[in-house]
Protein backbone atom coordinates (compact mmCIF):
# COMPACT_ATOMS: atom_id res chain seq x y z
CA UNK A 1 0.00 0.00 0.00
CA UNK A 2 1.01 3.61 -0.99
CA UNK A 3 0.09 6.32 0.81
CA UNK A 4 0.74 9.55 -0.78
CA UNK A 5 1.03 13.15 1.25
CA UNK A 6 1.50 16.57 1.20
CA UNK A 7 4.66 18.15 2.88
CA UNK A 8 6.97 20.82 2.86
CA UNK A 9 5.31 21.94 -0.72
CA UNK A 10 6.33 18.84 -2.09
CA UNK A 11 3.79 15.39 -3.12
CA UNK A 12 6.01 12.66 -1.06
CA UNK A 13 4.74 8.74 -1.26
CA UNK A 14 4.83 6.51 2.09
CA UNK A 15 4.72 2.52 1.62
CA UNK A 16 3.94 0.76 4.08
CA UNK A 17 5.51 -2.75 5.52
CA UNK A 18 5.17 -5.74 3.65
CA UNK A 19 2.11 -7.07 5.37
CA UNK A 20 2.70 -10.69 6.90
CA UNK A 21 -0.65 -11.92 7.82
CA UNK A 22 -1.50 -15.44 8.24
CA UNK A 23 -3.58 -18.46 9.08
CA UNK A 24 -3.98 -17.73 12.70
CA UNK A 25 -2.11 -14.90 15.11
CA UNK A 26 0.07 -14.35 12.28
CA UNK A 27 1.86 -17.66 11.95
CA UNK A 28 1.64 -19.33 8.04
CA UNK A 29 0.59 -22.99 7.90
CA UNK A 30 3.97 -24.00 7.12
CA UNK A 31 4.90 -22.33 10.53
CA UNK A 32 1.68 -23.99 12.26
CA UNK A 33 2.68 -27.49 10.62
CA UNK A 34 6.14 -27.35 11.78
CA UNK A 35 5.07 -26.56 15.32
CA UNK A 36 2.58 -29.56 15.46
CA UNK A 37 4.87 -31.68 13.85
CA UNK A 38 7.34 -30.94 16.37
CA UNK A 39 4.97 -31.40 19.34
CA UNK A 40 3.72 -34.71 17.72
CA UNK A 41 7.44 -36.27 17.78
CA UNK A 42 7.83 -34.68 21.38
CA UNK A 43 4.15 -36.20 22.54
CA UNK A 44 5.64 -39.22 20.60
CA UNK A 45 9.28 -39.50 22.29
CA UNK A 46 7.55 -38.79 26.13
CA UNK A 47 5.30 -41.72 25.37
CA UNK A 48 8.24 -44.20 24.32
CA UNK A 49 10.51 -43.27 26.77
CA UNK A 50 9.25 -40.87 29.67
CA UNK A 51 12.56 -40.98 31.28
CA UNK A 52 15.59 -38.16 30.56
CA UNK A 53 16.37 -39.67 27.18
CA UNK A 54 12.41 -39.45 26.31
CA UNK A 55 12.55 -35.48 27.76
CA UNK A 56 15.96 -34.44 26.38
CA UNK A 57 14.52 -35.35 22.79
CA UNK A 58 11.05 -33.72 23.22
CA UNK A 59 12.73 -30.80 24.13
CA UNK A 60 15.09 -30.75 21.44
CA UNK A 61 12.21 -31.57 19.02
CA UNK A 62 9.97 -28.71 20.30
CA UNK A 63 13.21 -26.49 19.90
CA UNK A 64 13.85 -27.63 16.73
CA UNK A 65 10.32 -26.80 15.40
CA UNK A 66 9.91 -23.43 16.98
CA UNK A 67 13.46 -22.64 14.85
CA UNK A 68 12.23 -24.12 12.06
CA UNK A 69 9.14 -21.90 11.97
CA UNK A 70 10.78 -18.42 13.09
CA UNK A 71 14.22 -18.58 12.90
CA UNK A 72 15.13 -16.46 9.65
CA UNK A 73 18.06 -17.71 7.38
CA UNK A 74 18.74 -14.85 4.76
CA UNK A 75 15.12 -13.52 5.15
CA UNK A 76 13.84 -16.92 5.34
CA UNK A 77 12.60 -19.19 8.03
CA UNK A 78 13.44 -23.09 7.52
CA UNK A 79 10.06 -24.31 6.42
CA UNK A 80 10.19 -21.42 3.43
CA UNK A 81 13.01 -22.39 2.40
CA UNK A 82 12.27 -26.25 2.62
CA UNK A 83 10.63 -26.22 -0.70
CA UNK A 84 13.21 -24.19 -2.80
CA UNK A 85 15.99 -26.54 -1.55
CA UNK A 86 13.55 -29.82 -2.77
CA UNK A 87 13.22 -28.48 -6.01
CA UNK A 88 16.47 -27.59 -6.12
CA UNK A 89 17.91 -31.31 -5.46
CA UNK A 90 15.16 -32.61 -7.60
CA UNK A 91 16.37 -30.47 -10.44
CA UNK A 92 19.97 -31.93 -9.60
CA UNK A 93 18.70 -35.77 -9.44
CA UNK A 94 16.97 -35.58 -12.59
CA UNK A 95 19.74 -33.30 -14.19
CA UNK A 96 17.00 -30.48 -15.52
CA UNK A 97 18.95 -27.54 -14.00
CA UNK A 98 20.36 -26.85 -18.04
CA UNK A 99 17.44 -26.83 -20.17
CA UNK A 100 18.04 -26.33 -23.83
CA UNK A 101 16.08 -24.87 -26.62
CA UNK A 102 14.02 -27.12 -28.87
CA UNK A 103 14.16 -24.08 -31.66
CA UNK A 104 17.34 -26.28 -33.27
CA UNK A 105 15.11 -29.66 -33.89
CA UNK A 106 11.94 -28.26 -34.33
CA UNK A 107 12.81 -27.63 -37.93
CA UNK A 108 11.16 -25.26 -40.79
CA UNK A 109 7.93 -25.68 -43.52
CA UNK A 110 9.18 -26.81 -47.12
CA UNK A 111 6.08 -26.32 -49.02
CA UNK A 112 7.05 -27.93 -52.85
CA UNK A 113 4.70 -26.16 -55.63
CA UNK A 114 4.19 -26.44 -59.10
CA UNK A 115 6.07 -23.20 -59.18
CA UNK A 116 9.10 -24.30 -57.03
CA UNK A 117 9.87 -24.16 -53.19
CA UNK A 118 8.46 -21.98 -50.41
CA UNK A 119 9.74 -22.29 -47.27
CA UNK A 120 9.58 -20.00 -43.95
CA UNK A 121 7.46 -17.99 -42.49
CA UNK A 122 5.07 -17.04 -45.33
CA UNK A 123 4.45 -21.35 -46.15
CA UNK A 124 3.69 -21.38 -42.46
CA UNK A 125 1.17 -18.54 -41.95
CA UNK A 126 -0.59 -19.61 -44.96
CA UNK A 127 -0.67 -23.41 -43.42
CA UNK A 128 -4.34 -24.26 -44.01
CA UNK A 129 -5.08 -25.32 -40.15
CA UNK A 130 -3.36 -21.98 -38.81
CA UNK A 131 -4.73 -18.66 -39.18
CA UNK A 132 -2.16 -15.69 -40.58
CA UNK A 133 -1.40 -14.60 -37.02
CA UNK A 134 -0.05 -17.89 -35.91
CA UNK A 135 3.44 -17.46 -36.19
CA UNK A 136 6.31 -15.55 -37.77
CA UNK A 137 9.39 -16.64 -36.91
CA UNK A 138 11.34 -19.18 -39.19
CA UNK A 139 11.57 -22.31 -37.93
CA UNK A 140 9.84 -23.97 -35.53
CA UNK A 141 6.18 -24.27 -36.21
CA UNK A 142 5.49 -23.76 -31.93
CA UNK A 143 7.76 -21.45 -31.37
CA UNK A 144 8.27 -21.82 -27.55
CA UNK A 145 10.87 -21.38 -25.66
CA UNK A 146 12.73 -23.73 -22.98
CA UNK A 147 12.77 -23.89 -19.33
CA UNK A 148 10.37 -20.73 -17.88
CA UNK A 149 9.88 -20.15 -21.10
CA UNK A 150 8.09 -22.96 -22.31
CA UNK A 151 4.55 -22.59 -23.64
CA UNK A 152 5.39 -18.70 -24.38
CA UNK A 153 5.62 -17.72 -27.84
CA UNK A 154 4.87 -14.21 -29.70
CA UNK A 155 2.17 -13.66 -32.19
CA UNK A 156 1.11 -11.31 -34.07
CA UNK A 157 -2.66 -9.84 -33.22
CA UNK A 158 -5.30 -10.12 -35.84
CA UNK A 159 -6.42 -7.99 -38.59
CA UNK A 160 -10.10 -7.09 -36.70
CA UNK A 161 -8.28 -5.37 -33.71
CA UNK A 162 -7.41 -2.10 -32.34
CA UNK A 163 -4.15 -2.58 -33.08
CA UNK A 164 -4.16 -5.32 -36.24
CA UNK A 165 -0.16 -6.35 -36.14
CA UNK A 166 0.87 -5.32 -32.59
CA UNK A 167 3.31 -8.20 -31.04
CA UNK A 168 1.19 -10.13 -28.41
CA UNK A 169 3.11 -12.68 -25.80
CA UNK A 170 0.47 -15.52 -25.56
CA UNK A 171 1.45 -17.30 -22.20
CA UNK A 172 0.35 -20.99 -22.25
CA UNK A 173 0.61 -21.91 -18.44
CA UNK A 174 -0.48 -18.26 -17.14
CA UNK A 175 -3.21 -18.04 -19.26
CA UNK A 176 -2.81 -14.15 -20.52
CA UNK A 177 -1.83 -12.02 -22.98
CA UNK A 178 0.45 -9.22 -23.55
CA UNK A 179 1.56 -6.26 -24.94
CA UNK A 180 4.20 -3.72 -24.35
CA UNK A 181 4.88 -0.31 -25.60
CA UNK A 182 7.63 1.50 -25.68
CA UNK A 183 7.36 4.81 -24.20
CA UNK A 184 10.01 8.31 -22.88
CA UNK A 185 10.30 10.68 -20.55
CA UNK A 186 11.30 14.21 -20.29
CA UNK A 187 14.17 14.04 -17.78
CA UNK A 188 12.12 14.13 -15.20
CA UNK A 189 14.83 14.10 -12.54
CA UNK A 190 16.29 17.14 -13.85
CA UNK A 191 12.16 18.59 -13.58
CA UNK A 192 11.14 20.89 -10.31
CA UNK A 193 9.23 19.93 -7.73
CA UNK A 194 5.96 21.04 -9.10
CA UNK A 195 6.69 19.20 -12.67
CA UNK A 196 7.42 15.95 -11.30
CA UNK A 197 4.66 16.23 -8.45
CA UNK A 198 2.61 17.20 -11.35
CA UNK A 199 3.60 14.10 -13.91
CA UNK A 200 3.09 12.25 -10.68
CA UNK A 201 -0.09 12.62 -10.34
CA UNK A 202 -0.80 12.24 -13.94
CA UNK A 203 0.79 8.83 -13.56
CA UNK A 204 -1.85 8.01 -10.91
CA UNK A 205 -4.75 9.06 -13.18
CA UNK A 206 -3.71 6.65 -15.46
CA UNK A 207 -3.28 3.60 -13.17
CA UNK A 208 -6.61 4.77 -11.52
CA UNK A 209 -8.29 4.21 -15.14
CA UNK A 210 -7.47 0.44 -14.98
CA UNK A 211 -8.90 -0.48 -11.58
CA UNK A 212 -12.35 -0.02 -12.73
CA UNK A 213 -15.01 -2.55 -12.08
CA UNK A 214 -15.57 -5.09 -14.65
CA UNK A 215 -12.11 -3.94 -16.97
CA UNK A 216 -10.29 -6.37 -18.82
CA UNK A 217 -7.02 -5.16 -17.41
CA UNK A 218 -5.28 -8.34 -15.59
CA UNK A 219 -1.99 -6.47 -14.88
CA UNK A 220 0.33 -3.86 -16.06
CA UNK A 221 4.19 -4.04 -15.80
CA UNK A 222 6.77 -1.09 -16.33
CA UNK A 223 10.52 -2.09 -17.18
CA UNK A 224 13.09 0.32 -16.90
CA UNK A 225 16.72 -0.66 -18.40
CA UNK A 226 19.75 0.03 -18.60
CA UNK A 227 21.91 -1.95 -21.50
CA UNK A 228 25.52 -1.41 -23.03
CA UNK A 229 25.46 1.11 -26.26
CA UNK A 230 28.54 1.65 -28.80
CA UNK A 231 27.90 5.88 -28.93
CA UNK A 232 27.01 5.19 -32.67
CA UNK A 233 23.73 7.67 -31.91
CA UNK A 234 25.49 9.98 -29.71
CA UNK A 235 27.96 10.27 -32.66
CA UNK A 236 25.43 10.73 -35.47
CA UNK A 237 23.82 13.56 -33.22
CA UNK A 238 27.15 15.33 -33.21
CA UNK A 239 27.70 15.05 -36.89
CA UNK A 240 24.54 16.10 -37.90
CA UNK A 241 24.85 19.06 -35.67
CA UNK A 242 28.07 19.85 -35.93
CA UNK A 243 28.93 23.81 -36.34
CA UNK A 244 32.54 23.91 -36.64
CA UNK A 245 34.07 22.34 -39.60
CA UNK A 246 35.60 18.55 -39.64
CA UNK A 247 39.63 19.99 -39.24
CA UNK A 248 38.78 22.46 -36.16
CA UNK A 249 40.67 21.32 -33.49
CA UNK A 250 37.88 21.64 -30.74
CA UNK A 251 35.80 19.64 -32.78
CA UNK A 252 38.53 16.78 -33.40
CA UNK A 253 38.87 16.95 -29.18
CA UNK A 254 35.14 16.69 -29.13
CA UNK A 255 35.36 13.30 -31.29
CA UNK A 256 38.08 11.99 -29.27
CA UNK A 257 35.75 12.71 -25.71
CA UNK A 258 33.15 10.61 -27.43
CA UNK A 259 35.49 8.11 -29.14
CA UNK A 260 36.86 7.25 -25.30
CA UNK A 261 33.60 7.15 -23.63
CA UNK A 262 31.97 4.81 -25.89
CA UNK A 263 33.22 1.99 -23.74
CA UNK A 264 31.14 3.46 -20.48
CA UNK A 265 28.32 4.78 -22.86
CA UNK A 266 25.01 3.32 -21.59
CA UNK A 267 21.01 3.55 -23.15
CA UNK A 268 18.04 3.31 -21.15
CA UNK A 269 14.91 1.57 -22.47
CA UNK A 270 11.21 1.85 -20.64
CA UNK A 271 8.70 -0.15 -21.71
CA UNK A 272 4.81 -0.45 -19.89
CA UNK A 273 2.84 -3.67 -20.90
CA UNK A 274 -0.59 -4.63 -20.27
CA UNK A 275 -1.96 -8.33 -19.53
CA UNK A 276 -5.38 -9.50 -20.50
CA UNK A 277 -6.43 -12.90 -19.50
CA UNK A 278 -7.07 -15.48 -22.27
CA UNK A 279 -9.19 -18.70 -22.67
CA UNK A 280 -8.69 -21.96 -24.83
CA UNK A 281 -11.75 -22.07 -27.30
CA UNK A 282 -12.60 -24.54 -29.61
CA UNK A 283 -14.33 -23.65 -33.20
CA UNK A 284 -17.42 -23.75 -33.98
CA UNK A 285 -19.49 -27.39 -33.48
CA UNK A 286 -16.78 -28.50 -31.59
CA UNK A 287 -14.09 -28.72 -34.65
CA UNK A 288 -10.61 -27.01 -34.27
CA UNK A 289 -10.68 -23.63 -34.33
CA UNK A 290 -9.54 -22.25 -37.90
CA UNK A 291 -8.77 -18.68 -39.43
CA UNK A 292 -12.40 -17.14 -38.82
CA UNK A 293 -12.83 -18.74 -35.53
CA UNK A 294 -10.26 -15.71 -33.78
CA UNK A 295 -7.88 -18.16 -32.13
CA UNK A 296 -3.85 -18.80 -33.29
CA UNK A 297 -4.03 -21.98 -33.75
CA UNK A 298 -5.62 -25.71 -32.70
CA UNK A 299 -6.14 -25.82 -29.08
CA UNK A 300 -4.28 -22.45 -28.54
CA UNK A 301 -5.94 -19.55 -26.61
CA UNK A 302 -7.08 -17.18 -28.82
CA UNK A 303 -5.70 -13.14 -28.17
CA UNK A 304 -8.68 -11.61 -26.99
CA UNK A 305 -10.15 -8.34 -28.66
CA UNK A 306 -9.49 -6.51 -25.02
CA UNK A 307 -6.03 -6.47 -25.58
CA UNK A 308 -5.73 -4.12 -28.60
CA UNK A 309 -8.82 -1.90 -27.52
CA UNK A 310 -6.89 -1.46 -23.82
CA UNK A 311 -3.83 -1.13 -25.65
CA UNK A 312 -4.88 1.75 -27.71
CA UNK A 313 -7.03 3.22 -24.12
CA UNK A 314 -3.46 3.14 -22.73
CA UNK A 315 -1.36 4.73 -25.09
CA UNK A 316 -4.03 7.96 -25.20
CA UNK A 317 -4.06 7.94 -21.35
CA UNK A 318 -0.06 8.00 -21.44
CA UNK A 319 0.13 10.91 -23.86
CA UNK A 320 -2.51 12.81 -22.04
CA UNK A 321 0.05 12.66 -18.89
CA UNK A 322 2.34 13.87 -21.22
CA UNK A 323 4.70 10.80 -21.79
CA UNK A 324 6.11 10.14 -24.95
CA UNK A 325 4.80 6.71 -26.60
CA UNK A 326 7.04 5.88 -29.20
CA UNK A 327 4.44 2.68 -30.16
CA UNK A 328 2.96 0.11 -29.57
CA UNK A 329 5.84 -3.06 -30.27
CA UNK A 330 5.10 -5.26 -33.57
CA UNK A 331 6.42 -8.92 -33.46
CA UNK A 332 10.10 -8.62 -34.18
CA UNK A 333 10.19 -5.40 -31.83
CA UNK A 334 9.35 -7.44 -28.93
CA UNK A 335 11.15 -10.05 -30.05
CA UNK A 336 13.99 -8.30 -30.16
CA UNK A 337 13.95 -6.31 -26.74
CA UNK A 338 13.64 -9.62 -25.16
CA UNK A 339 16.72 -11.52 -27.50
CA UNK A 340 18.48 -8.24 -26.06
CA UNK A 341 18.03 -9.30 -22.58
CA UNK A 342 20.40 -12.37 -22.91
CA UNK A 343 23.34 -10.84 -25.26
CA UNK A 344 26.33 -9.21 -24.32
CA UNK A 345 26.27 -6.88 -27.53
CA UNK A 346 22.88 -5.33 -28.40
CA UNK A 347 22.78 -3.90 -31.97
CA UNK A 348 20.78 -0.71 -30.47
CA UNK A 349 17.88 1.16 -29.73
CA UNK A 350 15.09 -0.95 -31.52
CA UNK A 351 12.20 1.11 -33.21
CA UNK A 352 8.33 -0.48 -32.54
CA UNK A 353 8.47 -1.61 -36.03
CA UNK A 354 11.21 -4.15 -35.06
CA UNK A 355 14.20 -2.22 -36.80
CA UNK A 356 17.47 -1.94 -34.88
CA UNK A 357 19.91 1.16 -35.71
CA UNK A 358 21.65 3.56 -34.24
CA UNK A 359 19.13 6.77 -33.88
CA UNK A 360 16.56 6.94 -31.70
CA UNK A 361 13.23 5.36 -31.57
CA UNK A 362 10.41 7.31 -33.82
CA UNK A 363 7.77 9.16 -32.37
CA UNK A 364 4.52 7.87 -33.14
CA UNK A 365 2.35 11.47 -33.86
CA UNK A 366 -0.99 11.97 -34.08
CA UNK A 367 -3.48 11.31 -31.15
CA UNK A 368 -4.30 7.96 -31.27
CA UNK A 369 -1.97 4.85 -30.92
CA UNK A 370 0.64 4.37 -33.88
CA UNK A 371 0.00 1.04 -35.55
CA UNK A 372 2.88 -1.19 -36.64
CA UNK A 373 2.18 -4.26 -39.39
CA UNK A 374 3.23 -7.45 -38.45
CA UNK A 375 7.03 -8.35 -38.74
CA UNK A 376 8.24 -10.26 -41.89
CA UNK A 377 9.50 -13.60 -41.27
CA UNK A 378 12.84 -14.62 -40.64
CA UNK A 379 12.60 -12.28 -37.50
CA UNK A 380 15.26 -12.72 -34.49
CA UNK A 381 14.25 -16.33 -32.56
CA UNK A 382 13.09 -14.22 -28.70
CA UNK A 383 14.29 -17.18 -26.79
CA UNK A 384 17.43 -18.34 -25.09
CA UNK A 385 18.97 -20.92 -26.42
CA UNK A 386 20.32 -22.47 -23.10
CA UNK A 387 19.05 -22.11 -19.83
CA UNK A 388 21.45 -22.96 -16.95
CA UNK A 389 20.04 -22.63 -13.55
CA UNK A 390 22.45 -21.95 -10.31
CA UNK A 391 21.67 -21.77 -6.80
CA UNK A 392 22.43 -17.87 -6.75
CA UNK A 393 22.35 -17.02 -10.88
CA UNK A 394 21.25 -18.05 -13.73
CA UNK A 395 22.88 -17.88 -17.32
CA UNK A 396 20.84 -17.46 -20.29
CA UNK A 397 23.12 -17.89 -23.53
CA UNK A 398 26.05 -15.30 -23.11
CA UNK A 399 24.50 -13.98 -20.24
CA UNK A 400 24.65 -14.49 -16.05
CA UNK A 401 21.91 -12.56 -14.33
CA UNK A 402 21.16 -12.90 -10.63
CA UNK A 403 17.52 -11.56 -9.87
CA UNK A 404 16.39 -9.86 -6.35
CA UNK A 405 13.11 -9.53 -4.90
CA UNK A 406 12.55 -5.78 -3.43
CA UNK A 407 11.06 -6.99 0.07
CA UNK A 408 10.58 -3.71 1.46
CA UNK A 409 10.34 0.26 -0.15
CA UNK A 410 11.04 2.94 2.23
CA UNK A 411 9.33 3.21 4.95
CA UNK A 412 10.07 6.85 5.40
CA UNK A 413 8.28 10.11 3.54
CA UNK A 414 10.02 9.95 0.19
CA UNK A 415 9.73 12.49 -2.76
CA UNK A 416 9.38 11.14 -6.61
CA UNK A 417 12.62 10.71 -7.52
CA UNK A 418 13.74 8.22 -4.95
CA UNK A 419 14.75 5.80 -7.20
CA UNK A 420 17.41 7.71 -8.76
CA UNK A 421 20.64 6.07 -7.48
CA UNK A 422 18.74 2.47 -8.86
CA UNK A 423 17.91 3.90 -12.16
CA UNK A 424 21.32 5.81 -12.84
CA UNK A 425 23.24 2.92 -11.56
CA UNK A 426 26.06 2.32 -14.54
CA UNK A 427 25.43 -1.07 -14.71
CA UNK A 428 23.88 -3.57 -16.71
CA UNK A 429 20.32 -4.25 -15.22
CA UNK A 430 16.90 -3.94 -15.55
CA UNK A 431 13.90 -2.97 -12.60
CA UNK A 432 10.47 -4.01 -13.33
CA UNK A 433 7.21 -3.16 -11.37
CA UNK A 434 4.41 -5.52 -11.95
CA UNK A 435 0.70 -4.81 -10.54
CA UNK A 436 -2.69 -5.97 -10.91
CA UNK A 437 -5.20 -3.62 -10.45
CA UNK A 438 -7.42 -4.67 -7.58
CA UNK A 439 -11.68 -3.97 -8.13
CA UNK A 440 -13.00 -1.66 -6.03
CA UNK A 441 -15.96 -4.74 -4.56
CA UNK A 442 -13.26 -7.09 -4.38
CA UNK A 443 -10.74 -4.50 -2.54
CA UNK A 444 -13.45 -3.48 -0.69
CA UNK A 445 -13.98 -7.43 0.69
CA UNK A 446 -10.24 -7.86 1.20
CA UNK A 447 -9.39 -4.81 3.17
CA UNK A 448 -12.53 -5.67 5.40
CA UNK A 449 -11.15 -9.62 5.51
CA UNK A 450 -7.63 -8.16 6.63
CA UNK A 451 -9.15 -5.78 9.32
CA UNK A 452 -11.20 -8.34 10.87
CA UNK A 453 -8.40 -10.75 10.72
CA UNK A 454 -5.62 -7.98 12.50
CA UNK A 455 -8.75 -7.54 15.58
CA UNK A 456 -9.15 -11.57 15.85
CA UNK A 457 -5.32 -11.54 15.90
CA UNK A 458 -4.56 -8.69 18.41
CA UNK A 459 -7.12 -10.55 20.90
CA UNK A 460 -5.82 -13.47 20.34
CA UNK A 461 -2.06 -11.97 21.20
CA UNK A 462 -3.61 -10.33 23.97
CA UNK A 463 -5.39 -13.50 25.55
CA UNK A 464 -1.73 -15.59 24.83
CA UNK A 465 0.30 -12.24 26.67
CA UNK A 466 2.31 -11.99 23.43
CA UNK A 467 3.52 -8.81 22.71
CA UNK A 468 2.44 -6.66 19.56
CA UNK A 469 5.32 -5.11 17.81
CA UNK A 470 5.01 -1.60 15.97
CA UNK A 471 5.56 -3.63 12.82
CA UNK A 472 1.87 -5.01 13.48
CA UNK A 473 0.73 -2.03 14.50
CA UNK A 474 1.71 -0.54 11.17
CA UNK A 475 0.31 -3.04 9.11
CA UNK A 476 -3.23 -2.61 11.34
CA UNK A 477 -2.93 1.03 10.82
CA UNK A 478 -2.10 0.54 6.94
CA UNK A 479 -5.35 -1.80 6.83
CA UNK A 480 -7.14 1.12 8.15
CA UNK A 481 -5.91 4.04 5.63
CA UNK A 482 -6.92 1.63 2.49
CA UNK A 483 -10.22 1.28 4.18
CA UNK A 484 -10.35 5.11 4.14
CA UNK A 485 -9.24 5.52 0.47
CA UNK A 486 -11.46 3.42 -1.08
CA UNK A 487 -14.61 5.00 0.47
CA UNK A 488 -12.65 8.42 -0.72
CA UNK A 489 -12.87 6.72 -4.00
CA UNK A 490 -9.16 5.44 -4.93
CA UNK A 491 -8.19 2.60 -6.66
CA UNK A 492 -6.19 -0.20 -5.04
CA UNK A 493 -3.81 -2.22 -6.87
CA UNK A 494 -1.30 -5.19 -5.78
CA UNK A 495 2.38 -4.70 -7.05
CA UNK A 496 5.63 -6.09 -6.76
CA UNK A 497 9.23 -5.11 -7.63
CA UNK A 498 12.50 -6.68 -9.14
CA UNK A 499 15.78 -6.45 -10.01
CA UNK A 500 17.95 -8.36 -12.42
CA UNK A 501 21.48 -7.69 -12.74
CA UNK A 502 23.35 -8.75 -15.90
CA UNK A 503 26.96 -9.90 -16.83
CA UNK A 504 29.11 -11.66 -18.80
CA UNK A 505 30.71 -13.82 -16.05
CA UNK A 506 30.07 -14.68 -12.52
CA UNK A 507 33.10 -12.25 -11.16
CA UNK A 508 31.73 -8.75 -13.44
CA UNK A 509 28.30 -10.09 -11.97
CA UNK A 510 29.39 -10.37 -8.31
CA UNK A 511 30.78 -7.08 -8.49
CA UNK A 512 27.83 -5.42 -10.38
CA UNK A 513 25.95 -7.46 -7.82
CA UNK A 514 27.58 -5.21 -4.94
CA UNK A 515 27.26 -1.89 -6.71
CA UNK A 516 23.31 -2.63 -7.63
CA UNK A 517 22.62 -3.51 -3.91
CA UNK A 518 24.37 -0.40 -2.45
CA UNK A 519 22.63 1.84 -4.68
CA UNK A 520 19.30 0.37 -3.36
CA UNK A 521 20.51 1.04 -0.03
CA UNK A 522 20.60 4.45 -1.05
CA UNK A 523 17.50 4.47 -2.03
CA UNK A 524 16.06 2.75 0.92
CA UNK A 525 15.18 -0.35 -0.87
CA UNK A 526 15.45 -3.85 0.38
CA UNK A 527 16.31 -6.73 -1.77
CA UNK A 528 16.40 -10.11 -1.42
CA UNK A 529 18.29 -12.51 -3.79
CA UNK A 530 16.00 -15.20 -4.75
CA UNK A 531 18.06 -17.98 -4.04
CA UNK A 532 16.66 -21.60 -5.62
CA UNK A 533 14.17 -19.71 -7.79
CA UNK A 534 16.18 -17.58 -10.51
CA UNK A 535 15.51 -19.21 -13.63
CA UNK A 536 11.71 -18.74 -12.64
CA UNK A 537 12.44 -15.22 -11.78
CA UNK A 538 14.06 -14.30 -14.66
CA UNK A 539 10.69 -14.54 -16.56
CA UNK A 540 9.56 -11.79 -13.83
CA UNK A 541 11.62 -8.99 -15.82
CA UNK A 542 10.34 -9.30 -19.00
CA UNK A 543 7.35 -8.18 -20.51
CA UNK A 544 5.57 -10.95 -19.74
CA UNK A 545 3.38 -10.03 -17.01
CA UNK A 546 4.74 -12.11 -14.70
CA UNK A 547 5.71 -11.43 -10.58
CA UNK A 548 2.85 -11.82 -9.03
CA UNK A 549 0.79 -15.08 -7.58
Amino acid sequence: MVEVSEARDRVRSHFGPLERRGVLAGWRGGQIAAVAAGLVVAVGALRADPGVAGAAVAVMAVAGAGATASWPIAGRTAEQWLPLVARRAADLARGTTYVASPAPAGGGILVATGDGLSCGGPAHRAHPARPSVAGWWRGTGRGEGAGPFAGVRIVADGPTSALPGCGVVIDERAGTATAALAVRGHNFALLGAADQDRRVAAWSRVLAGLARQGGEVHRVQWLESCLPDAGDAVRAYATAHAALEEGNPARRSYQTLLASAAAGTRRHRVLVSLTVRTRARTGRKGRPPGPGDGAIGPGLPEVPGSLGREAADLCRALRAADVVVDGVLGPSALAAVIRESFEADVPGPVRPDGAADGTASGTASGAGPAVFPGAPPGATWPWPMGVDTAWDAVRADALWHAVYWIAEWPRIDVTPDFLGPLLFLPARRTLAVTMEPVPPVEAARQVARDRTADLADGELRRRGGFLVTARQQREREGAERRDAELADGHAQFRFTGYLSVAAPDREALADACMAAEQAAAQARLELRRLYGDQDRALACVLPLGRGLS
